[in-house]
């Protein structure tokens, strides 16, 4: 499959993620308007209301304006904050994006060494050891891994803070600091998996006939393991750190809940608890566009490292 068919197919899926979103926002039970005007409110002010918020058009014709507004860059308005979405949006990215930058760098970064260093020692002690932690760490469920950090290094040694983000205007490391804790307990889940996942990689590509040939020219151990093994064996991790992204994004709305993080996660929450269709619609949107751009590049990159993925097959 080439990098054509490939963004072709991206295109159908994202098509086809519309649809299903605005189907599950709008088939779904509650009514915007009365969310908005309580419960005593009148049918004349619920009808104008309607009016007022499209939604006494039929369902196509919601969609194609949706669909429309979207490629023209327009969110539309939220009906709770009333105020335009992309704004909204705009303002919660300031700690979602840094908090899921962060933890998918905590998680490549960790994991990659560790499975490294299990496959170099693979049946020894070392390899045991990390192969039975690897497995308690990514059994853990990250609002309890969250609860028990924020117990050990917020109140006890209070060496981070608990919860809240100052916001990157009262510094750098401030906002850093904030956001530590959170993209650990989001990591160390993933981490475990890259980690397991690079192992098994590693081995796989150290038994190949290239490295055989690589240590009959001479190579020392070492420089079989990092010059000629590993740039082969990141490349299924790559594709695993795109699988990984979504979760991450995910676990992000449970993480950012445990730490009061006002992030998109969190707004999404309360958008889905008050029926602010705009913000719920277009938030999801957006997450499943951006998964599927970072996929595709990643996809994209894996197959220029191994242009043998690319190839078609009989």
């Amino acid at each position: 499959m080439n990098v054509l068919s490939l963004a072709f197919q991206r295109l159908l899926l994202l098509i086809v993620a519309s649809l299903v979103i605005f189907a599950a926002m709008n088939l779904l039970p509650g009514d915007p308007a009365s969310v908005m005007l309580g419960l005593d409110a009148s049918p004349e002010s619920l009808a104008a209301l309607h009016h007022q918020l499209g939604l006494d058009t039929t369902l196509p014709a919601r969609y194609a304006h949706w669909v429309g507004d979207l490629m023209r860059g327009n969110l539309g308005r939220s009906y709770i904050y009333d105020v335009p979405v992309s704004g909204l949006i705009g303002e919660r990215l300031q700690s979602t994006l840094p908090l899921i930058l962060l933890a998918m760098m905590l998680s490549l970064g960790a994991g990659i060494p560790l499975g490294m260093t299990a496959a170099a020692n693979r049946g020894k002690m070392p390899d045991m050891g990390l192969m039975a932690m690897l497995q308690l760490l990514k059994s853990i469920p990250d609002f309890w891994l969250a609860m028990m950090m924020t117990f050990l290094f917020s109140l006890t040694l209070r060496w981070l803070p608990a919860s809240g983000f100052p916001g990157w205007g009262h510094g750098f490391f401030t906002g850093l600091r904030a956001l530590i804790l959170p993209a650990v307990a989001l990591a160390v889940p993933q981490a475990a998996i890259t980690a397991r996942f690079m192992r098994s990689s590693l081995i796989e590509t150290l038994s190949q006939d290239f490295i055989r040939t690589a240590r009959a020219q001479g190579y020392s151990r070492s420089g079989v393991l990092w010059r000629v093994a590993l740039p082969n064996a990141l490349i299924p991790v790559l594709t695993l750190a795109g699988i990984q992204l979504p979760v991450l994004i995910t676990g992000s709305i449970i993480v950012e809940s445990v730490f009061s993080l006002p992030g998109c996660g969190k707004l999404l929450l309360e958008a889905v608890n008050q029926r602010d269709l705009p913000v719920v619609q277009n938030l999801v949107m957006l997450i499943v566009t951006a998964v599927m751009i970072l996929g595709f590049l990643l996809a994209a990159l894996v197959r220029f490292l191994d242009p043998r993925l690319g190839e078609e097959r009989p």
